[in-house]
């Protein structure tokens, strides 16, 4: 059988993660990734982001939030392993109204009266700890994994 031959357009985040599952679902495949930019001239390369889904109008909460828990849990073994450094991808906590991936994230609960008074202009808040993923180290994380597939 040959050799199967995969292209992969965008060296983003998206991209190169997309890159790098790809080699773990298909192994021996050849990928090349298609871009006219790579890091560090990427939209990723200057974007921070902390992992909080959004909700979009036609896809159902249980489709959303099956990406989220598996977006949740790949960062998540990143952020605890050796790498986590290297890749950028920290544990970091934050405040939010009840949410549909409340169950998801690390230790969400009501905020207490003394974290309360931190936000005066709050009376009510819930607390929790998400994954940020600092771009720029990820993306060169990233990199050497999908160079090294191909």
């Amino acid at each position: 059988m040959d050799t199967a031959r995969i292209a992969v357009v965008g060296a983003g985040v998206i991209g190169l993660s997309t890159a790098v599952c790809i080699s773990k679902l298909v192994p021996g495949c050849s990928i090349t990734v298609i871009s006219d930019k790579f890091t560090p001239d990427t939209t990723s390369d200057v974007a921070a982001g902390m992992l909080i889904p959004h909700i979009y109008p036609d896809t159902p909460i249980h489709t959303l939030k099956r990406w989220f828990q598996d977006t949740f849990d790949h960062l998540y073994a990143i952020a605890c392993s050796a790498e986590a450094a290297d890749a950028g991808v920290h544990l970091v906590s934050g405040w939010e109204e009840v949410p549909f991936w409340a169950d998801v994230v690390l230790g969400f609960r009501k905020m207490t009266e003394a974290e309360l008074k931190k936000f005066p202009q709050h009376v009510f808040g819930q607390a929790f700890t998400t994954l940020k993923c600092e771009t720029s180290a990820y993306l060169s994380w990233l990199e050497k994994r999908a160079t090294a597939i191909m």
